[in-house]
């Protein structure tokens, strides 16, 4: 059986992680859709910690010989997924980043040269979807059209040099 002792600091401190979280989201400085994570870690955790019977039967089936270990197996694994959801949105949000400087590359291409650079067609990802497709096709349109095509790679900072 878990330790009462362990049980009431381990509540406490699931708890707090709810309590910090919600204040976060108070300050606006955790947006709700990603403190959902961090609100069912902290909730699970909770539960796990004042069900002390249910962590007990839960770490038998894992194989865990000392139950409140089950707890920290239990907050590892949420940590990992909240760990991989944040490394998805950033790679979203590094793409996303990166065709925004290629377009603001290309007006201000446009703008410098009194719209010679024309409308250069952006497409955000190559066929299977990784690559940012701006050194294959705007750099090629502007250097066609005669504008300077160095802008759209020095805008993204050098990450479309990797074709």
């Amino acid at each position: 059986m878990t330790p009462l002792r362990v049980s009431v600091v381990a509540a406490l401190v699931s708890l707090a992680l709810f309590f910090v979280v919600l204040e976060l989201i108070r300050r606006r400085s955790l947006r709700e859709r990603y403190a959902l994570l961090w609100l069912l870690t902290a909730a699970v955790m909770l539960v796990l910690s004042l069900w002390r019977s249910g962590l007990d039967t839960l770490a038998g089936l894992a194989g865990i010989a000392y139950a409140p270990s089950m707890l920290f197996a239990v907050g590892a694994v949420f940590v990992v997924v909240v760990l991989l959801h944040y490394s998805t949105v950033i790679s979203r949000l590094s793409d996303e980043n990166a065709i925004l400087a290629q377009r603001l590359a290309l007006l201000e291409a446009q703008r410098r040269g009194g719209g010679r650079a024309g409308r250069a067609v952006l497409e955000p990802l190559d066929a299977e979807g990784r690559e940012p497709r701006a050194r294959g096709v705007a750099v090629q349109e502007l250097g066609a059209r005669g504008a300077d095509p160095q802008p759209v790679a020095r805008a993204a900072g050098g990450q479309l040099d990797r074709h």
